[in-house]
This record gives structure tokens, C-alpha cells and sequence, in this order.
């Protein structure tokens, strides 16, 4: 600002006010001693004006000298000096290069005034600063597998140097700093791909920014060993039998038509009421020298069949409430012959019990009969002789025993030998109907691969009354080579409750743990090592030199949050563009997430990606302050054909075949139950429960 001479003003303004009373009003004053060119004021300033400086930049420091008129003095001698000394080199002129950080003084004064001797001085000060703070992140590192190892916390950690004390953020919260300028802040993390903005400010210059994306899961489902990319996952897809898929309580409607079954009780009461007894029971059922009795029919109605899971496998029960075994014979009785003709009336019950074990995962499932008991309620005689009927009521015992152990090797020859077959039968055929598939993919960017998938049961469990469980084994590979063999795995999240419910006759849960085994085996097959050159829009693909994808983490697949409305989203965290164009080589970071849902169509698994993504990107480093490709023209590459190439290559590798249940053909039980067939029904959704998208499936078996 501009130095007046005080002493010089207030010398006029005494005069004014001091004198000779009999003298005129300027007595005293000689106005002929203060020459016009005589130094009045000084103003210093710095040029070029800024709010702060650099470090190695020349500036200039201007004095400008007026007389009492404020006209400038051109000529007037002018000392200038920097305070603290060091802080500038004075490079004369006026000139002077900056050396350090800080206030800055320069101070200008002349070097007399000619009526005091005394000098005029003004100064100016001036802020040093480097920019923005000095921001180094030590922990984590841009696309580092985090957790699983009992934290609870993203921990980062740093140093900051500046000239001035600087504060940290990290994603918005103060971060601790001690008086090193080490820095300590924490993120409660998510599973799945988390952003990290840490920030540095001095609260004059620019601040430095450090952004990352860092994977967090429960835990890590390391890869196999081997030359090719694969993972082994213990339990990939459980299939849930409920209580209700053996026995749901609703009796079976043999009148109905079509008929139908939705239990496994249903189908075996469908099978007894078509069982020809006839094909089991000996004729002569009696033959001997007094007795000869032969059946020519049996008549079944009211049938009951009760089917219960128990540890270890299955129980069943069996009620004939009414049997009539049609007769014809002969008794000779004390030398009479009586007449054996007309009918028996039985009931009777049966209790079979049976084991359902699997040894290991390459053996079949193993279905056995334990025990099985028949007995007879009750028994009566409806002969054509009511003495028979008599004499039948005396030797009931007989009758009863004989007719037991008739059946019972009966049961055994046909419904005992059917109940292994066609519950071992259902679980062999979901052991082999995911083995040994192969997806070939091929796209226009990324390398031709082959996926294998091979699931077979790991083992069977039981809870009495509630379900049988049959978790599948997964195996996922290709046929690449390894790119990420330092990854810890595909990301798995733990569950909190059990996916799947009491009550639903069948259930199918798809773990998202496949879903990320796959995407983590196709990432480690390459899947994101791409040359996008053929992928720049025309406007500027002829000033691109280079442009190259690498992809630093696995996409993954998780739950939806809040209000995100899709079944699942799928995230594509800390994928690294360096695109060179003319001299200006920038690499961008950049994170892609979309919504996802898995679909069931024609049996099979599919998952679906949202057409349009969310994009963030932010610049890693970069030779130029202003990169020639803006955010406009990077998202145009990002949503374009780079999207839909990702798109079509996930949504055509996530997609398997579901397992189906088959009771295998029932005819040779019961000539009526030709064609025979049992279906699913199943939503075209799967709901999405803890780690697990699960399918409420309803059996159906019908006859044509």
C-alpha cells in the first residue's frame, strides 16, 4: 500500500493552526522548500499477481514513488529487500527467484527524501506454496483383496509434507495425523468392491486426491492349482427336498382328471392302486391236501401312504383300508368238501424303512431298503359257504400268517424294490445332469475360451420330519492361461441366516459364491487384458496412439442395497485405462456397476445385465494437467461397444442347465402308469436370500 510522508502533512496542518496573531494565515510555512519531485509515498506490489506462489518461480516486486502531487517519480532510487533473506534470490531489477515455502516479505524503500533524510518504505507479503499437499497412501494398494481375516475396518494409512499444517480425509472423515505427517483414517467397508477417495488440503492451494477401488469379503475361495485357470467350490447349488416333497398331507385324487401327484407319497399311492397283485401272489395261494385255495383278483381301494425323512433317510407307511382278494377253491372238511368261491376281505398295513447314503462325491447315491414289515388287521370270509366262512374264522391266525408272508414277499418283488429305485433314481439323476458341460465363448475383444463346469453331489443330509439336502460340488475352469495367479480367490459371502425355508417342497439355491467363481475364473482367464483401440468412437480414434484395459480385480456379483431395484449388481472395480493420445498419455481409473438379475427360462440359469451401467472414473496419473480426452468423451468409449462386449460376455457365461428329478418308468409296476412323468414347476425369478438366489420349485407328476 502507499507510504505517505506523515511527518511532512502534519507539519502543513500545524501550520494552518499556528502564528502570529497579527500575521497572515500561512506564517511559518515555506512552501518553497518541498520541491514537486520531492518523495511523498511509495507502493510496492508483486507481479504477476497471484493468491500464492511456487517454489522456483521468478516474480517481480514493482515500487512505485510519488511526490506531494502524486505524480510518480520514474527515477527515484529505490532499495528492495526479502524477508526472511533465503526465502529469495534477488536476481536484480527488481527480480527475484523463490526458494521456499511461506510468507514471503518484501520490503522497498527509498533511499532519501531530501527534506528528513529519513527513507519511505512500504511492503508487500506473499504466500509460497507447492500446490497442493505431497499425498502418499501406503495401505491398501489400488485393487487389493481385503477381510477375511477378522477385521471389520478398511484401515488407510499414509503421509502428507506441505508447508503448512494440512488436514486428510478419507472418503469425507478427518483422518488422525501426528506430527510426522503420518495419517491414520478407517472405512467400514462393504462386501464387495469399495471406493477409497483420500484427500489432502492446505485450505489455500489445490488439494491432492488419491482414489482406489479395494475388494472386501467375508471370505476368499482360493483357486486350484494347475496350469489353467479353475476353482472348486464344496457346495455351489444345494437342492433342498422338503417335508412337503415327500409327503405334503393332501390325499391323492384318483378320480381327478388329469391326475396328477405332488408328493412322493402320491406316486406311491398312485403306484399301489395300480399294482397288479396278481404278479406276486402265488396261485394256489393255499395248496395242499385238505385246503386249496386260489386267488383270481385283487381289488384295492382306500389307500393310504404316509412319507416321512428321517435322519438318514426315509420312512414309509402304508394302509390298505380295503382289500378284496377274489376266491375260488376247495376245503375238505370232516370228509365234506365246502366251497371255496366268492372273496377274502383283508386290511392291512406295511412299514418300509430306508437308508439313503452317498459315499463320496464320485460315488452314485445309494438307496436301501432297511427293514419292512407287513401286517394283517383284519381278516374276513365272504364264501360262497357259510360253513367255510365259519371255519375261516376259527383258523384266522393262519389265514393272517399266511397272506403276510404272501405279501410281504410281494412288497418285496415289486414296491419295496421301487421305493430305492425311484428316490435314488431322482438323486442319481441330479449327480450327473451338471457334469462334464462345456460353454464355449467368443467375443470380438476377448480372447476364445472354453468353460467347463462339473457339479456332482458332495453328500446327502437329513433333518427328520423337515428335509433332505443334496449340496452340489462345483468345478469351474478354462482352458487359458493363469493371468492372476496372486489373487487370493473368488470373494464369498457368509450367510447370516439359512437361505432356504421349512415348508416349500423343493428348493434349489444357486450360491452367489458360483456366480463369483465363475467371473473370478473368467477374469483370471484374461477376461479384462483388452486392446480398446477398436473400440474408440470415430471422433477420436485417429489421434489415439494406445489405448489398453487391465482389469486389477475380479468382477463380482452381490446382493442389492437400499434402493437399488434389480435382484443382484454386478461390479467391475479398479480397471485401468491408459490411453495415450498424441503426447498426452493419461491413465484413468475406473470402476462400472449394473444391475442383475438371474432368470429362469427353458430350465435354465441365465444372468441378465442392465444395459446401461454406472460409471465412475477418476484420473490415476497423467503427463498433462488437462488430459485431451474429457470425462464426456471416456464415458461415450465406456458405454459403447466396451459395455456391451463385457455384457455379452458374462451374460453368456453365466448360464447352466438346472437338475431335474426322474422316477425313471413306472409300467413295469403297473401297466396303467405307462408315460408316467414327473416336472417341475418353478418360478421365472429367483429370489436372492443371504448368500444364496433360491428357487421355490413344486413337483408335478401326471400320467398322459
Amino acid at each position: 500500500m502507499r507510504s505517505l510522508r506523515l511527518t511532512l502533512l502534519f507539519s502543513l496542518l500545524l501550520g494552518f493552526g499556528c502564528g502570529d496573531d497579527g500575521g497572515s494565515g500561512d506564517a511559518g510555512l515555506d512552501f518553497g522548500e518541498i520541491e514537486p519531485n520531492t518523495p511523498a509515498g511509495i507502493e510496492v506490489m508483486v507481479t504477476p499477481g497471484r493468491s500464492y506462489y511456487r517454489t522456483e518461480q521468478a516474480v517481480r516486486v514493482v515500487a512505485t514513488v510519488i511526490d506531494i502531487d502524486e505524480v510518480v517519480l520514474e527515477g527515484a532510487a529505490v532499495t528492495i529487500t526479502a524477508s526472511p533473506a533465503s526465502a529469495a534470490t534477488d536476481l536484480g531489477d527488481g527480480n527475484f527467484m523463490l526458494n521456499t515455502q511461506g510468507f514471503v516479505v518484501f520490503d522497498a524503500c527509498t533511499v532519501d527524501d531530501s527534506v528528513t533524510g529519513e527513507p519511505l518504505c512500504d511492503s508487500v507479503q506473499i504466500l509460497v506454496d507447492d500446490g497442493a499437499p505431497n499425498l502418499e497412501v501406503t495401505s491398501p494398494t489400488p485393487g487389493q483383496e481385503l477381510g477375511a481375516e477378522g477385521e471389520d475396518v478398511i484401515v488407510v494409512t499414509g503421509s502428507v509434507a506441505d508447508s503448512r499444517t494440512p488436514t486428510v480425509f478419507v472418503n469425507g472423515v478427518p483422518a488422525e495425523l501426528d506430527e510426522m505427517g503420518m495419517f491414520r483414517g478407517e472405512v467400514t467397508p462393504l462386501f464387495g468392491v469399495n471406493h477409497l477417495e483420500i484427500v489432502a488440503s492446505d485450505e489455500i492451494s489445490d488439494q491432492a486426491r488419491i482414489q482406489m477401488d479395494v475388494m472386501w469379503s467375508d471370505r476368499y475361495n482360493p483357486s486350484d492349482e494347475g496350469e489353467n485357470p479353475s476353482v472348486t467350490l464344496d457346495e455351489g447349488i444345494t437342492l433342498q427336498l422338503g417335508q412337503a416333497f415327500f409327503d405334503d398331507g393332501a390325499p391323492l385324487d384318483l378320480d381327478a382328471t388329469p391326475l396328477t401327484t405332488r408328493d412322493l407319497a402320491g406316486i406311491f399311492e398312485l403306484v399301489l392302486a395300480n399294482l397288479d397283485f396278481m404278479s406276486f401272489l402265488p396261485n394256489p395261494l393255499i395248496d395242499s391236501s385238505a385246503l386249496r385255495l386260489n386267488i383270481s383278483s385283487v381289488d384295492v381301494t382306500d389307500v393310504t401312504v404316509e412319507v416321512d425323512v428321517v435322519e438318514g433317510g426315509v420312512e414309509l407307511f402304508v394302509r390298505f383300508g380295503s382289500m378284496v382278494a377274489n376266491t375260488n377253491g376247495n376245503l375238505d372238511f370232516e370228509g365234506s368238501m365246502l366251497d371255496l368261491g366268492g372273496s377274502v376281505g383283508i386290511t392291512a398295513s406295511a412299514f418300509a424303512s430306508l437308508t439313503v447314503t452317498k459315499a463320496d462325491v464320485d460315488s452314485p447315491v445309494v438307496a436301501e431298503v432297511d427293514s419292512l414289515e407287513v401286517a394283517i388287521e383284519d381278516i374276513s370270509g365272504n364264501f360262497a359257504d357259510d360253513q367255510a366262512n365259519a371255519i375261516l374264522a376259527l383258523a384266522e391266525s393262519f389265514f393272517r400268517t399266511t397272506l403276510e408272508n404272501e405279501l410281504r414277499a410281494g412288497f418285496n418283488d415289486s414296491l419295496v424294490d421301487a421305493l430305492p429305485a425311484i428316490l435314488g433314481g431322482a438323486l442319481n439323476g441330479l449327480d450327473t445332469a451338471l457334469r462334464d458341460q462345456t460353454i464355449p465363448l467368443e467375443t470380438d475383444i476377448f480372447p476364445a475360451l472354453t468353460i467347463s463346469l462339473d457339479a456332482r453331489l458332495a453328500r446327502l443330509e437329513t433333518q427328520r420330519r423337515r428335509w433332505l439336502r443334496a449340496p452340489l460340488r462345483f468345478q469351474i475352469g478354462t482352458d487359458a492361461a493363469i493371468v492372476h495367479g496372486e489373487s487370493r480367490g473368488a470373494v464369498d459371502l457368509l450367510a447370516a441366516a439359512d437361505p432356504l425355508f421349512d415348508g416349500i417342497p423343493v428348493q434349489m439355491g444357486v450360491r452367489l459364491l458360483v456366480l463369483n467363481g465363475l467371473l473370478h475364473t473368467l477374469w483370471n482367464s484374461g477376461l479384462l487384458e483388452i486392446d480398446a483401440t477398436n473400440l474408440l468412437p470415430d471422433s477420436i480414434a485417429g489421434a489415439v496412439e494406445e489405448a489398453v484395459i487391465s482389469g486389477r480385480m475380479a468382477p463380482i456379483v452381490r446382493p442389492s442395497r437400499g434402493a437399488e431395484s434389480n435382484d443382484l449388481q454386478m461390479a467391475i472395480g479398479q480397471m485401468e485405462l491408459r490411453l495415450q493420445v498424441l503426447e498426452d498419455i493419461t491413465t484413468f481409473g475406473i470402476t462400472i456397476e449394473a444391475g442383475a438379475d438371474l432368470n429362469v427360462a427353458d430350465g435354465a440359469v441365465a444372468l441378465e445385465l442392465a444395459e446401461t451401467p454406472r460409471i465412475r472414473t477418476w484420473i490415476i496419473e497423467s503427463n498433462t494437467p488437462t488430459p485431451l480426452i474429457d470425462d464426456d468423451a471416456l464415458q461415450v468409449l465406456l458405454e459403447g461397444d466396451l459395455w456391451t462386449q463385457i455384457r455379452d460376455a458374462v451374460t453368456g457365461g453365466i448360464m447352466f442347465e438346472l437338475p431335474s428329478l426322474d422316477v425313471g418308468d413306472l409300467s413295469g409296476l403297473a401297466p396303467e402308469l405307462a408315460g408316467f412323468a414327473l416336472s417341475i414347476d418353478m418360478n421365472d425369478r429367483l429370489d436372492v436370500r443371504e448368500d444364496s438366489a433360491v428357487l421355490d420349485l413344486a413337483i408335478v407328476g401326471s400320467l398322459p
